[in-house]
């Protein structure tokens, strides 16, 4: 995961088209949440890596830092902890956390941990890509300021 600039999309029909070449690395346990949100990344432009527990996502920032990390909280080698750990080895990611599991603590204290956006399950598709959107725009200009 190559770190890339993003490149602003073109919307066709009401779909975006053009290659944004922002990289994603969505890890859940669950294959078919998986492949739903990586379908609907891909379909904006989005490159993602797919990990299906903690292990496997830290063994994925060893190839190299994504633009952004999608998790779920309950899975194995997940937990609070996992962010933690993302965020000492990809500070500059945002992390966007989802769980079908959370109350208001459980929001409050991902965003202690590092979370820069918190969803409960089942997640609006329509919610959480434009969090994609806005967290990607928001460092890109971070990144240009």
């Amino acid at each position: 995961m190559a770190k890339l600039q993003k490149v602003r999309s073109v919307t066709t029909n009401g779909r975006k088209s053009g290659i944004r070449e922002a990289s994603i690395l969505l890890v859940d346990d669950d294959p078919a949440m998986r492949s739903l949100i990586s379908d609907e990344l891909k379909d904006e432009g989005y490159r993602v890596v797919q990990a299906a527990d903690g292990l496997a996502a830290l063994d994925c920032l060893g190839q190299g830092a994504p633009d952004l990390i999608i998790t779920d909280l309950r899975m194995p080698q997940g937990g609070m902890s996992l962010i933690a750990k993302f965020k000492a080895t990809v500070p500059q990611a945002p992390i966007i956390l989802m769980t079908a599991f959370g109350d208001k603590d459980t929001e409050s204290l991902a965003y202690k941990w590092g979370a820069s956006a918190y969803f409960n399950k089942p997640v609006r598709m329509a919610d959480l890509m434009d969090a994609v959107h806005k967290l990607l725009d928001s460092k890109t200009q971070k990144g240009t300021a």
